[in-house]
């Protein structure tokens, strides 16, 4: 023991792995690190597993609300599950309507989405049917239920108040999903934690601050309802799936005046993206429009009623997008 018992021993070693290591030798500089050596085990700088299938959808922002719902009842579809662990550019296209193996150029997206929409009609010869996700299936989602039983899916959003508000406004719309943010009491924070790393909390939606200090294995999809700031951000979000060897998927919603800032921001970073239409999308968009209404009309007075911080506290779209939803609806 003691001091003397440290001499001779060889130095410690320090190991930083990390998916976005800053190059800057002056955010550096505090790890006192000597003798440093880099090591990069991907030839882009922004690399994500091999096992992440990284999609994105697109509306306009009055439906984001509805279409993330309309993504969440199809991830559950037995229907769905060919789908899930499809590798990109293979299968047949199916309800998905990506364009095949495009990449994220401006021209590979039009196209893609062109095809999205041309295959709508196709997708109910995979077997989708409006029905699939317009409405609940109550026919074989035991099934589906019991194969995902321990998986969960992170949605994340651009602040605390817009994480409050999708949690509460997803939980109008019958989807129980549970708040994870800075405001949430500490205790609170750590059972929902420990319930997605024993595969029980189903639904969660967090913040992107939040997005460093979530580690759990049951995480299945990563779904991106307010787009990521840049393109660090982005692989924090989506790297809480696809860990350690295992299979994970990515959804990036975007409104209209989003799309082309993300798009740009992949092209730059160097990533590919597939353009996703869910079977049906527009009919069903339709048909699941009154239900929007209905959860919009009830927010307010579930957000004054419910203190900011509360159990599985609130949540909708961004404040903004709550707002267009209203005002279109309104017009």
């Amino acid at each position: 023991g003691g001091a003397g018992s440290a001499i001779g021993r060889e130095p410690l070693t320090k190991l930083l792995f990390s998916a976005t290591l800053t190059r800057s030798a002056a955010r550096l500089a505090p790890l006192r690190l000597e003798r440093a050596a880099y090591f990069c085990v991907s030839g882009a700088r922004f690399a994500t597993p091999a096992t992440l299938r990284e999609w994105m959808l697109s509306c306009g922002a009055q439906d984001k609300p509805l279409l993330l719902l309309l993504l969440l009842r199809w991830m559950k579809a037995p229907q769905a599950k060919r789908y899930w662990d499809a590798p990109p550019g293979g299968g047949d296209g199916g309800a998905d309507g990506e364009g095949g193996s495009e990449s994220g150029s401006e021209s590979g997206a039009a196209s893609g989405e062109e095809e999205g929409e041309g295959s709508e009609s196709g997708s109910s010869r995979e077997g989708e049917s409006e029905d699939g996700i317009a409405a609940e299936e109550s026919e074989g989602e035991g099934g589906a239920r019991a194969r995902r039983k321990h998986s969960c899916v992170l949605i994340f959003t651009s602040s605390v108040e817009a994480t409050r508000r999708l949690a509460k406004l997803l939980q109008l719309l019958g989807v129980s999903a549970r708040e994870y943010s800075s405001a949430v009491p500490a205790k609170l924070r750590h059972d929902t934690l420990h319930a997605m790393r024993i595969g029980t909390a189903g639904v969660v939606v967090a913040s992107d601050a939040m997005a460093r200090g979530i580690d759990a294995d049951t995480i299945d999809a990563v779904v991106n309802y307010d787009p990521p700031s840049d393109i660090r951000s982005y692989l924090h979000r989506v790297g809480r799936t696809a860990r350690a060897g295992r299979k994970g998927t990515s959804y990036t919603i975007l409104s209209d005046s989003e799309a082309r800032p993300f798009k740009q921001m992949m092209a730059k970073a160097g990533k590919e993206w597939r353009p996703l239409k869910l079977p049906q999308q527009r009919t069903a968009l339709a048909e699941t429009s009154p239900l929007l209404d209905d959860a919009l009309s009830q927010l307010p007075a579930t957000l004054v009623r419910e203190p900011k911080g509360g159990r599985s506290s609130g949540g909708a779209a961004a404040p903004q997008a709550a707002a267009q939803a209203g005002a279109a609806r309104a017009a």
